[in-house]
């Protein structure tokens, strides 16, 4: 099976970072939404090893997906 293939964000456009509670906090956590130069988009989460991202998660999603993460994170 081939491994997934991350999009490369080193160009990508931040549209918005949401952190929950401060740096250094187990149960604390960020995502961030990117959109990259050919218009995909692109959410990172990650956090602390208490939180619902302990590990790095990097997911390409659909438009409206982001749009419905914008609505919710407004």
């Amino acid at each position: 099976m081939a491994e997934k293939k991350l999009p490369n964000l080193t160009q990508a456009l931040e549209i918005k970072r949401v952190a929950t509670s401060y740096y250094g906090d187990p149960r604390g956590f960020e995502e961030i939404l990117f959109r990259t130069r050919n218009n995909r988009y692109v959410l990172v989460q990650r956090g602390g090893s208490e939180s619902p991202y302990p590990v790095e998660n990097i997911q390409q999603i659909l438009k409206v997906q982001a749009d419905e993460w914008l609505q919710r994170n407004a």
